[in-house]
């Protein structure tokens, strides 16, 4: 049997919904209808790939600001993963690669909803007005004057 497919059975009966590789040997779940998770594996099935699609970032200063914001969160190890630009949709991602020879469903949970809840914390304050969430911002710093609360 296919370890990844393995390792999605084994997150499928813990978290009650089965799970599937599909024709591009990924698998993509889709979260309240606003985030986007895809698991894949690497080509030489070392790791697993968990992928984030945050939201679109349109071009100008604000996206020049969130990036340089997520430049500043990767300067640091984040057990989450690292946080890139995927041009052609205009998205800010988020990304991690888990090592997949001593996973198991339940480190696979367990390491997804730390990424759940990261991602989410991203996902939310874009779509806010933020650059980042704020817990990532220096004690002096203010929300932009648009940023909803």
């Amino acid at each position: 049997m296919d370890r990844f497919q393995e390792l999605l059975w084994d997150l499928g009966e813990l978290i009650e919904i089965p799970l599937h590789v599909d024709k591009n040997h990924a698998c993509n779940l889709l979260l309240d209808d606003k985030l986007e998770i895809q698991l894949q594996m690497d080509p030489h099935e070392e790791n697993l790939i968990i992928w984030a699609f945050l939201h679109e970032i349109p071009p100008g200063r604000f996206r020049e600001n969130v990036l340089k914001d997520a430049l500043k969160v990767n300067g640091e190890f984040h057990p989450f993963g690292s946080l890139a630009y995927y041009e052609k949709k205009n998205m800010l991602i988020l990304h991690n690669f888990v090592p997949a020879e001593a996973l198991s469903g339940e480190k696979l949970m367990e390491k997804l909803e730390k990424f759940i809840e990261e991602a989410e914390e991203w996902r939310s304050a874009i779509e806010r007005g933020g650059t980042s969430p704020l817990k990532y911002n220096s004690a002096d710093a203010k929300p932009p004057p648009f940023m909803k609360q």
